[in-house]
């Protein structure tokens, strides 16, 4: 009978050590699931990360537009925001003392508000001046397009004035009116791209002040123009700062050439680099 007894109290001693340590065991495994689970959830996370961070630093640095051929074919419009989209070599087209109008460029003239522009700037511009005069702004188009003669001439009136005014000799008279005026073949003024804005009577360097200029500052971009010649990069440009005078880049190159703080020089340099990565 004492053998008995302590043969069943051997076998409730066994049955509980199992059952304990299959508590203990499934404790364990339920441990592992659950750090599996957390493991795995942090790992997508460092890659949700990650690529969200690749893709911005992408943004950053790769450039904004299409490309930066210089050829002078042009892709056809497309709509974007309700604004045509032309290709960079029309738009980010760069003249200046020392890049001549190409010579196989046609423009597309069309009179727009008492000026002759290039007709594929003119939805932009209206959109613009529209926006504008909603907002208590409204703006004066004074001016726009001018052939390779006209502005010889206004080169030599500026010459003739320097002269006059400013006691100069001619060739430094020559010399300063390329900061202001440029020669015909060589300002921007052919491209039909450009245009010169006043309002409210203030015109030229006065322009600064009007409550106009400020919203250009600020809106401009969105309907693809830019101030072309700023104060701050007149070593780059070559000119001096003319806050009424806008170029028509397209809308995506102008937000970025706002965002990178750039000139249509140094823009067109950084496309150029960035094509030869």
């Amino acid at each position: 009978m004492a053998g008995w007894m302590e043969q069943m109290r051997k076998r409730r001693e066994k049955i509980i050590k199992t059952h304990a340590q299959w508590h203990s065991q499934n404790q364990m495994k339920k441990i592992r699931i659950f750090m599996t689970v957390i493991v795995i959830t942090l790992v997508f996370s460092l890659a949700a990360g990650s690529l969200l961070a690749w893709s911005r630093m992408r943004g950053l640095f790769e450039p904004p537009a299409s490309g930066s051929s210089t050829a002078l074919s042009e892709m056809n419009p497309s709509k974007s925001g309700g604004l045509p989209v032309y290709s960079d070599s029309l738009s980010l087209m760069l003249v200046n003392q020392s890049n001549p109008l190409p010579s196989g460029y046609q423009v597309r003239l069309a009179d727009f508000e008492g000026q002759k522009v290039d007709e594929r700037i003119v939805p932009a511009l209206k959109q613009m001046m529209e926006k504008a005069r909603t907002d208590g702004c409204p703006l004066t188009l004074s001016g726009g397009y001018v052939d390779s003669d006209g502005q010889n001439r206004l080169y030599e009136d500026e010459v003739q004035r320097l002269m006059k005014n400013g006691n100069l000799s001619r060739v430094r008279a020559e010399n300063q009116a390329l900061n202001t005026v440029g020669k015909g073949g060589y300002s921007e003024n052919q491209t039909g791209l450009a245009v010169t804005f006043s309002a409210d009577g203030k015109q030229g360097d006065d322009f600064a002040s009007a409550k106009q200029y400020h919203w250009l500052s600020e809106n401009s971009v969105y309907y693809g123009f830019i101030l072309r010649f700023p104060s701050e990069k007149e070593s780059l440009t070559g000119m001096e700062f003319q806050p009424g005078h806008f170029r028509y880049v397209g809308t995506g190159n102008a937000v970025k050439m706002r965002e990178y703080s750039m000139c249509l020089e140094e823009y067109a340099a950084y496309l150029s680099k960035q094509s030869q990565n």
